[in-house]
């Protein structure tokens, strides 16, 4: 085994072209989606930027030079040079107040307030015209033999708009890229099952199915991403397909799982007030469907997203019950290979972590696999409705990992937040599931807050060699491995 090379099974190399000209929609206020579009971001950062526009890098300059000059020329009187400190006092102190108050949380919700920075981040990255320049950006903070997953994105149906670029040619870019960087680059191919549904009945690989498991068994691709906040349930039924031939051939997949900004942005639907498979104890004899009132577009998408979703995909019964299969006719997906990304996330680790009287908030232990299936946990026991609203993500996922013999976890978007490092080594010794954590950095959306660099050597350094060869070098090799590649 090769010590020392690391895998990040996390990455994004998508460029600003690839995202849904209108991805503001139903997250700024006033229709400002219609005005502050990915088009105008693109042209902002590139016709006003110094690192876009090399004449308006002279132009500020120049401004700088004037500034500088007027200054000079205050300086030799002195009522003139005080009037102008306080003149620029008050300014600098003006805009400092407007930066805040975009900050100020009763005023601004957090999904605007992400928007805003995700904004930021796509307007830095849109200078890049293809995914290879980002890609040679992530390798030179990384050791020269270090492999990124890549994960590609289809929001051609999140009803915001159309992308420059639609998925199918983000596709082929990332397979032509592939063939250029085979020896650091792990493509994953992205499943929509309304573009599996739309194209069911088109020929030969016009059929995005057929097209996919032919990307995957000629290893042109890697692995499978989903991302169901995008408006579906991981266990829908135009996935099932798929499913069976990447358990068969154990191709790894890897699922979004943390509340964001990237969600659905049409309308809800009537069939999405109640969850289609989870039913809760109302009143005796009487099971009813979970209700799911949320109305924003933010909210319901969690639905979508929850981690118990994936019980209902995993677990035979509660499976085939939905698909309506007969007992002969059962499938078993149990054995799926499925890495549920970002852990969660921060704020569902900070719920576990300050939720001191829920039950369901208490799971994390170091007991033996033995002990530890004589407790109740969130996948058996307790009423689903209050599981499902109550528990701490972190404490769904981590009983599925110790239910489902292949599933994982990745911390990208846990490793900007230095206090949860302590929580996280606490479940790497943890026998039961340290076997199932990889480590992932969610480049370059994570790129935001500190530089890619910073976030693995900060973490590498906490954890210590040993620790962190586990979740980046181990862990990663055997989630990757397929019956087609072997790590």
């Amino acid at each position: 085994m090769e010590k020392h090379k690391i895998f990040n099974t996390h990455t994004h190399i998508f460029t600003i072209d690839h995202v849904p000209n209108k991805f503001g929609k139903r997250l700024m206020p006033l229709g400002l989606h219609h005005v502050i579009t990915m088009r105008f971001v693109k042209w902002y950062y590139k016709n006003f930027t110094s690192r876009g526009n090399h004449k308006f890098k002279v132009f500020k300059n120049r401004l700088n030079s004037l500034k500088y000059t007027i200054k000079d020329f205050f300086r030799k009187t002195i009522i003139l040079h005080l009037l102008l400190s306080i003149i620029f006092f008050f300014i600098n102190w003006f805009f400092k107040i407007i930066i805040y108050f975009f900050r100020v949380e009763v005023i601004f919700s957090k999904s605007t307030r992400e928007t805003v920075n995700r904004f930021l981040t796509l307007g830095r990255y849109s200078l890049y015209q293809d995914q290879s320049k980002i890609f040679d950006l992530l390798s030179k903070s990384y050791d020269t033999d270090t492999r990124f997953v890549v994960l590609s994105m289809d929001m051609d149906y999140m009803e915001a708009g159309q992308p420059t670029r639609p998925y199918l040619q983000q596709l082929e870019e990332l397979r032509c890229l592939k063939i250029r960087k085979k020896e650091r680059l792990l493509p994953f191919l992205f499943l929509d099952p309304r573009r599996i549904a739309a194209t069911k009945h088109a020929p030969k690989q016009k059929n995005y199915e057929n097209y996919a498991k032919h990307l995957l068994q000629s290893q042109q691709f890697d692995g499978i991403k989903l991302y169901p906040a995008l408006g579906y349930y991981p266990f829908d039924k135009n996935l099932i397909e798929m499913y069976l031939f990447a358990q068969e051939n154990e191709i790894p997949i890897i699922t979004h799982c943390i509340a964001g900004t990237v969600f659905y942005r049409g309308k809800k639907q009537q069939e999405w007030n109640q969850h289609p498979v989870l039913k809760y104890h109302k009143k005796e004899g009487v099971y009813e469907s979970i209700p799911l009132p949320q109305r924003e577009g933010y909210q319901y998408s969690t639905n979508f997203t929850h981690p118990l979703n994936y019980h209902c995909l995993l677990n035979k019964e509660l499976l085939n019950e939905f698909l309506g299969n007969s007992p002969d006719k059962a499938i078993d997906l149990s054995k799926l290979k499925i890495c549920l990304a970002h852990f969660g996330g921060e704020d569902e680790w900070k719920k576990y972590l300050n939720d001191c009287w829920n039950n369901y908030n208490k799971n994390i232990s170091h007991d033996s696999k033995t002990d530890y299936s004589k407790r109740k946990n969130t996948l058996n026991h307790g009423n689903p409705r209050t599981i499902w609203w109550d528990a701490s993500w972190l404490s769904v996922i981590y009983d599925l990992m110790i239910e489902y013999e292949n599933v994982y976890a990745d911390i990208s978007f846990i490793l900007h937040d230095e206090s949860l490092f302590p929580l996280l080594k606490f479940i790497l010794e943890d026998d039961k599931v340290k076997n199932k954590v990889l480590f992932g950095s969610d480049y370059y959306v994570v790129s935001q807050k500190d530089t890619e660099k910073d976030l693995h050597l900060n973490l590498r350094g906490y954890l210590g060699d040993t620790l962190f060869q586990l979740i980046a070098n181990e862990n990663p090799r055997k989630f990757l491995t397929t019956k087609f590649n072997q790590y």
